[in-house]
């Protein structure tokens, strides 16, 4: 029992190191309901709490698009018209700017403060205080080529920029005061100098942070479709053979690429069952070990973007005994298994048991834990 209690420990570090890295590795922005999973990114910080965000498939989309400048103008002569509309100066305004041949479209959605905040001076009336960014998107209708496997998917999202800024008010402002193009510039110079990797690849993918001093902070360069290995580690209990037996799993899944919903996986299980023997009536531990072979279907991300495999939609897959200690299997036993339904890392894994094929067939279940 302490080996176990120690190795259950060991698996619950193992999980929350792995959480941590995989939520780490995305880009803090500043508005958090924008879903950016499967693009690479560039950041530029333009002071003043204001953010531009670039997401493309192909850095080649960032080097047509470079002159944010002037679709800002765009975006400013088409907003005058309708700004009128928005009743409370306060209110956080999400503008969607569609640009398109021939035409461009404009949506624009407002959301209140939930709280109100006030600032005072002298005897004057009190005056409202904006708490709340405004957000521009900026999209094009025709920047993915046919041959894409992003087009493929129905994607017209593989690039796209947005503008957190403290009001849309503020840009032509900030135009008159020379834009952003030179921000942007500045960047593209520190991607094309960047020496580990030639990032200016259509196969290659990266996250980038400029900040306020101008100086690129690289996130994860690396080849955006190659293939790559999930480590998946697990616990859990599962009902087998009437006895509810405590398990430990750890699963490599080889995903071809992040725009794949599928990965082949090998696994190595461990179950422990736990008996009181006849002659002093204290509890042994016995081990059984499978080693288990299979493939996952996980949640297609939308809109072309890559998965981020942490919803599984089902999986499958075959065990042999590598490892038998008691009477619970024989040496020709089949496991077959899977999961049926994830929520979280909370999974369910309906299993069966036989001897050979078909030969003794036993059901179980399994509840497991793990990513």
């Amino acid at each position: 029992m302490r080996l176990i209690n120690q190795l259950v420990v060991l698996l619950l570090s193992m999980t929350g190191t792995a959480m941590a890295q995989q939520t780490g590795s995305h880009l803090q922005t500043p508005n958090h309901k924008h879903n950016f999973d499967g693009l690479s990114h560039i950041e530029i910080d333009l002071g003043q709490r204001n953010t531009l965000l670039i997401g493309f498939d192909r850095y080649a989309q960032v080097r047509q698009r470079q002159n944010v400048d002037s679709v800002l103008r765009l975006f400013v002569a088409d907003y005058q018209q309708v700004a009128d509309t928005i009743q409370n100066p306060t209110h956080a305004v999400h503008a969607r700017f569609r640009l398109g041949q021939p035409d461009r479209s404009l949506e624009v959605r407002v959301w209140p403060q939930v709280v109100s905040s006030f600032r005072f001076r002298n005897r004057n009336a009190p005056l409202s205080v904006k708490t709340q960014q405004d957000t521009l998107q900026i999209s094009w209708t025709t920047d993915v080529p046919a041959s894409s496997d992003v087009r493929k998917r129905g994607s017209s999202e593989a690039f796209v920029m947005y503008l957190f800024i403290n009001s849309l008010a503020d840009i032509g402002p900030m135009l008159a005061r020379g834009g952003v193009n030179g921000k942007v510039e500045t960047a593209l110079a520190s991607v094309q100098q960047y020496k580990a990797h030639d990032l200016t690849n259509p196969k290659m993918g990266f996250d980038m942070v400029q900040g306020t001093d101008e100086k690129a902070k690289f996130i994860g360069p690396g080849l955006a479709r190659a293939p790559f290995i999930s480590i998946q580690p697990g616990f859990g209990v599962g009902l087998v053979r009437n006895q509810w037996v405590p398990s430990l799993k750890l699963d490599l899944q080889l995903i071809p690429n992040r725009y794949r919903n599928v990965s082949y996986g090998i696994g190595y299980s461990s179950s422990f069952f736990f008996a009181q023997t006849a002659a002093d009536g204290r509890f042994q531990t016995f081990r059984n070990d499978f080693l288990t072979v299979g493939v996952a279907f996980y949640q297609p991300a939308s809109g072309g973007k890559a998965n981020p495999f942490s919803r599984q939609l089902g999986s499958f897959f075959v065990g042999l005994p590598v490892y038998r200690s008691g009477p619970y299997f024989d040496r020709n036993t089949i496991q077959l298994g899977g999961t049926v339904y994830q929520k979280g890392l909370f999974r369910v894994q309906p299993e069966l048991y036989m001897n050979g094929f078909f030969k003794n067939v036993y059901p179980g279940v399994r509840l497991a834990i793990g990513l």
